[in-house]
């Protein structure tokens, strides 16, 4: 009896104990999968009410929040991966440094739309307002466009400033019929362009931009805005809907305030003053269309993909301001930072080097994994 005793209270513990260990296991498992998300840095805490006063459209912030995937500066280009199999590519970054110097005040008269006439006269306007365009997502090498007021005879005019990367230079030119098209990057455009090997097929991975206000101490002023935009732009559209030149991306002064405005009046933009901006930011670039985005292009211009975005168009207006000083708006800095994947034509150099691309299937709802940080840990991103 004794002995059936003992046997049944080592039977009762080795139970017990079986539970608290199935319970352990399952605290483990959760923490095991919940580690990922524990791991990305979150933002300043916020009460409920405030939360659901802000709404998902401004569910996003400026903040030292670490780099996740998409951040071109903090991952490699190997690191890249697609969502779904593309075929063998050569992963290529490209980076650009260029300077989008302040201009004085413009005051002139412009056309609102279509032509002059009775019922419609022209408008006065004055300022010194600066946009500039961010997408990665060309298949040649211009990745922004900076568009500013200039003034000629008292008439006010929107003056164009293409963006380029010199890494993205060998992509070839954008043309969509090579044996009519004007614009050749090489002296031999009958000969070289047709060749199968000029044909370089790409698609945008990441695409990342930093930003600072450079201006000295004394003038720093003024405010920067930022909009992400996931719909097609177009500045250069008439009355009749229809391009005034479908290759050149010119814009009317009538859509560049448009579009001025929309960035002024959109409650996702973040407007940030010049004394904020001493201090390097950092915004990034996110798929905006799954297809696009996936599909292989030879001749999207850059005017194309801003249209019809593979990839989201990230807006940064300068907006008016004058510095009591110089009378002139402030000096900013942008570093561009891009990766693609390109198709080059057999027996180059670059098609050799390509490779299969890695392909990552996430389930539905779950965030990106944050990538380690690397020297700029002091950047303030958007996310």
């Amino acid at each position: 009896m004794s002995g059936n005793k003992g046997g049944g209270n080592r039977n009762t513990q080795t139970l017990a104990a079986r539970r608290r260990q199935s319970q352990r296991d399952k605290m483990l498992g959760q923490m095991i999968a919940n580690s990922g998300l524990a791991s990305i840095p979150k933002g300043p805490s916020m009460k409920k009410e405030q939360m659901f006063r802000q709404g998902a459209l401004k569910s996003f912030q400026f903040a030292p929040r670490g780099h996740g995937y998409y951040d071109a500066f903090a991952n490699k280009p190997d690191t890249a991966t697609v969502s779904v199999t593309t075929g063998p590519a050569t992963v290529i970054m490209g980076h650009s440094s260029d300077t989008i110097p302040g201009i004085a005040m413009q005051n002139g008269l412009y056309q609102p739309h279509g032509e002059a006439s009775l019922e419609n006269p022209p408008a006065n306007h004055t300022g010194n307002a600066t946009l500039v365009l961010f997408n990665p997502s060309a298949s040649d090498s211009q990745v922004a466009c900076q568009y500013s007021l200039s003034i000629a005879t008292g008439l006010l005019t929107v003056v164009k400033t293409e963006l380029r990367v010199a890494q993205f230079s060998e992509l070839g030119p954008v043309i969509t019929n090579a044996s009519t098209g004007a614009q050749h990057a090489d002296a031999q455009p009958n000969v070289n362009n047709l060749k199968a090997s000029r044909r370089v097929e790409s698609i945008p991975l990441r695409g990342s931009a930093r930003f600072r206000n450079i201006t000295e101490k004394l003038a720093v002023g003024g405010l920067l805005r930022v909009l992400r935009y996931n719909g097609g732009l177009q500045l250069n559209i008439d009355t009749t809907g229809s391009y005034n030149d479908p290759a050149s991306g010119d814009a009317t002064v009538a859509h560049f305030l448009e579009v001025c405005n929309m960035v002024r009046d959109s409650t996702r933009t973040r407007t940030f003053s010049g004394h904020e901006l001493e201090v390097t930011h950092q915004s990034n670039c996110y798929p905006a269309d799954f297809v696009r985005s996936m599909a292989f292009e030879k001749d999207r211009s850059f005017y194309e993909a801003v249209a019809a975005p593979p990839y989201c168009t990230i807006v940064y207006l300068i907006d008016d301001y004058a510095a009591s000083s110089s009378q002139v708006n402030n000096t900013y800095e942008f570093n561009f930072q891009v990766q693609r994947a390109a198709r080059f034509g057999p027996g180059t150099i670059l098609h050799g080097m390509s490779r299969a691309l890695q392909v990552q299937q996430r389930p539905s709802g779950e965030d990106e994994p944050p990538a380690k940080p690397s020297d700029g840990r002091h950047i303030k991103q958007i996310q």
